[in-house]
């Protein structure tokens, strides 16, 4: 396997495979699935440049789940946080060299020869396993605004952005003036109005 898929591939793909403490079939079917992941970090290396703009809340969220995910040994969800954080640093044009930094150092423990190859590019003089672990950044954990979904009779009408410290009357009125809520709600009476703090609105009719 190492010498077709390459050590890091192994490596994350038993990461991945499931929780730490579960008996599980081993299989190979699905390994191409990490090499491809291992792929796509190499080729997120060649975004980097000092313009670069990366999502600080889902970069420092990210931190967090990580290093408590290490801490009590769920190495599957690791890899899934790292998957989501990649996601998000693949839609950017140019991704900043700090933030691509932590992004390594979070992957180093499950891929160390990758990790190392590209600290190295990036022109670090030090090894990656030598650095000091990222400490996430308490205030850009959460957003100052949700995303509200908007229901007429549990059938999804439209969303909105709106802010986190908004009250539930306020989310309402912002909900009316939404031309597809309108359009459903026309010559219909309101019976009910369910609110899910941060998430949902439904209007039922």
């Amino acid at each position: 396997i190492v010498r077709d898929f390459g050590a890091d591939s192994l490596r994350v793909y038993i990461a991945f495979m499931g929780p730490f403490e579960a008996a599980i079939s081993w299989s190979t079917d699905n390994l191409v699935g990490s090499r491809r992941f291992i792929e796509r970090v190499w080729k997120l290396s060649q975004k980097v440049g000092a313009e670069g703009i990366v999502d600080e809340i889902l970069l420092n969220q990210t931190i967090k789940r990580v290093t408590e995910d290490i801490e009590n040994f769920r190495f599957n969800t690791v890899v899934s946080d790292l998957m989501i954080l990649m996601n998000s640093l693949e839609k950017a044009e140019k991704i900043p060299k700090e933030s691509f930094e932590i992004f390594l150092k979070l992957l180093a423990p499950l891929a160390p020869h990758i990790t190392e190859e590209l600290w190295s590019m990036l022109g670090n003089k030090n090894s990656i396993h030598l650095e000091i672990w990222p400490v996430y950044d308490k205030d850009k954990l959460n957003r100052e605004t949700v995303m509200i979904v908007v229901q007429i009779n549990g059938k999804v009408r439209g969303e909105f952005e709106i802010s986190r410290e908004a009250r539930e009357e306020e989310v309402k009125e912002k909900a009316l003036t939404l031309p597809s809520v309108k359009k459903w709600l026309k010559g219909k009476k309101v019976k009910r109005v369910i609110y899910i703090n941060e998430k949902l609105l439904n209007f039922v009719v």
